[in-house]
């Protein structure tokens, strides 16, 4: 192995694109040091009672006075987060979970405790909770984080020869989809690793042994582990005392780091070392590629190989984001006037039946709900038809339909809450405790309901509706939507005059004019 050269060849790569390659090492650096588990000292940020801590204390047998201090102050900061917010976020799901999270300070435990108390009632202990946190946690970091290395790893390899090489290549393993497998691999090299360390010298020789399998699964990610293992111990065979050398040289950086708040590593070392390992895999790859050419797939990595305009060409899955092709329904259709009165009358049903039913479901009692007698709740009927209509051009992209159904559905609520507080002096609705709520009209728990709802409107229900009301003859179809709009007429007018109020309904509401 000519050290000399390969280092000569990185410092020529450290310059193509150097602020690319410095957001590349520097996000992979922050996330791959964020570790795979907690310590006994992350038992903090789950809520702890006084119960608790004793439970705590006495499960693992904790001596150490310093950590039962810091586990009761974290249980007098919550408790003082607690009081702060207790009187602003009461009611809703997100309301729970951000009140959890905040407790806490830490996202997965927070919304497991979130869970606890919404499904089980607070009875999951917090043992079970720390351990399935840890396993969420874990599998997250692995499966989400550790991945990136390999999309490091294939950045480098790439930029050697492309220089437009983009920095969403860190995404590699998402774009071809082969995170899982991928992350099983990464798995099984850390796990050895770490039990070859018992034998101290085993540690660092099999560390060596298993450099290259990143870099192999850069190449060839659908590699099984069997065969990249024994390839990555074929590339090192001979070479672990040349890659020792290597690591050694660059001691000197590794202490500059230490001394420039890892300044130089940000700026210079560690996208060096990276480019330098990427020489070094190559240099091992075409001295090996006889006899391993099944494995060894990608050959326009090769810097001898003819440039491809096109490269870098993905092997497997190029689509990162497929749209809504599965659907075989023809929802970008035109509806006829009939259709969306039958629209209309439709969604207003379906909405008061979700309204009586969670109704029911949270208080065990039957309500009619909505302004009206009948069994309909206009707002759903108009936020339905007015996202089916005005929201037409969006339907080709989801996520813009959902962003501009959340809108005009919180205007639509927001306007008729206004206005059924400020002219008839009755709230049937009010979010106030709900998280991120306006004035108690509108609040984000329910406008992202909404915004799925407008999503299921578009994509499924009403071609399916449409395609149900062409089987009604068009004279029925007529008489039918006749007197669906006479029976709501009577109904609004009467409701005008006489609201729907009641327990479960209304509350009196008189404005601050």
């Amino acid at each position: 192995m000519n050290r000399k050269e390969i280092k000569k060849s990185a410092r020529n790569n450290i310059k193509n694109k150097y602020f690319r390659n410095v957001i590349i090492v520097f996000i992979c650096t922050c996330l791959l040091s964020s570790g795979f588990s907690y310590t006994t000292k992350d038992i903090l940020s789950v809520e702890t009672s006084n119960e608790q801590i004793n439970l705590i204390i006495n499960n693992t047998k904790i001596t150490n006075s310093e950590i039962i201090n810091q586990i009761i102050d974290k249980t007098k900061v919550s408790e003082k987060i607690e009081k702060q917010i207790e009187n602003k976020f009461t009611n809703g799901v997100l309301s729970t979970f951000f009140n959890e999270i905040t407790k806490s300070g830490s996202i997965i435990f927070g919304i497991l405790n979130g869970i606890n108390k919404l499904v089980f009632e607070g009875k999951v202990g917090i043992g079970a909770i720390i351990i399935l946190g840890n396993i969420i946690l874990f599998n997250f970091t692995l499966i989400c984080i550790k991945t990136l290395e390999v999309g490091k790893k294939r950045y480098f390899l790439e930029q050697r020869k492309y220089k437009n090489t983009k920095i969403d290549k860190l995404l590699y393993t998402y774009k071809i989809k082969r995170n899982i497998h991928i992350a099983y691999i990464l798995f099984f090299k850390s796990l050895y690793e770490t039990l070859w360390m018992f034998t101290i010298v085993g540690g660092i020789i099999k560390h060596y042994e298993y450099m290259m399998i990143p870099y192999i699964l850069a190449e060839n990610p659908s590699i099984t582990k069997h065969d990249a293992f024994k390839l990555s111990k074929k590339l090192t065979e001979n070479n672990k005392w040349n890659l020792f050398k290597v690591d050694i040289s660059m001691l000197g950086w590794t202490l500059l780091k230490s001394f420039t708040l890892n300044l130089s590593g940000i700026f210079y070392s560690d996208i060096y070392i990276e480019t330098i390992y990427a020489e070094i895999y190559m240099d091992l790859r075409n001295k090996n590629y006889k006899g391993n050419e099944k494995l060894f797939i990608d050959n326009y990595l090769n810097i001898s190989a003819p440039i491809d305009e096109s490269y870098p060409i993905e092997k497997y899955n190029k689509k990162v984001r497929e749209k809504i092709s599965w659907i075989e329904l023809d929802y970008n259709k035109s509806y006829s006037l009939k259709t969306y009165i039958l629209f209309f009358f439709t969604f207003a049903f379906i909405g008061w039946c979700w309204e009586v039913f969670y109704h029911i479901l949270g208080h065990g009692v039957f309500v009619n709900r909505g302004t009206q007698y009948g069994p309909w709740l206009p707002i759903y009927g108009w936020g339905g038809v007015l996202i089916i209509s005005l929201l037409k051009r969006f339907r080709d992209n989801p996520f813009k339909l959902f962003i501009a159904s959340f809108i005009l559905c919180g205007i639509i609520e927001y306007s008729t809450a206004w206005y059924l507080e400020t002219f008839v002096h009755l709230k049937y609705w009010d979010y106030t405790g709900f998280f991120l709520n306006i004035h108690g009209r509108v609040c984000l728990e329910g406008l992202l309901l909404f915004g799925i709802g407008g999503c299921g409107f578009v994509y499924i229900l009403a071609p399916l509706l449409d395609d149900l009301y062409k089987k009604i003859k068009p004279k029925i179809k007529t008489i039918l939507c006749i007197t669906l709009i006479i029976i709501f007429s009577i109904d609004f007018v009467y409701s005008c005059i006489n609201p729907n109020t009641g327990n479960g309904i209304t509350e009196e509401f008189i404005s601050e004019k």
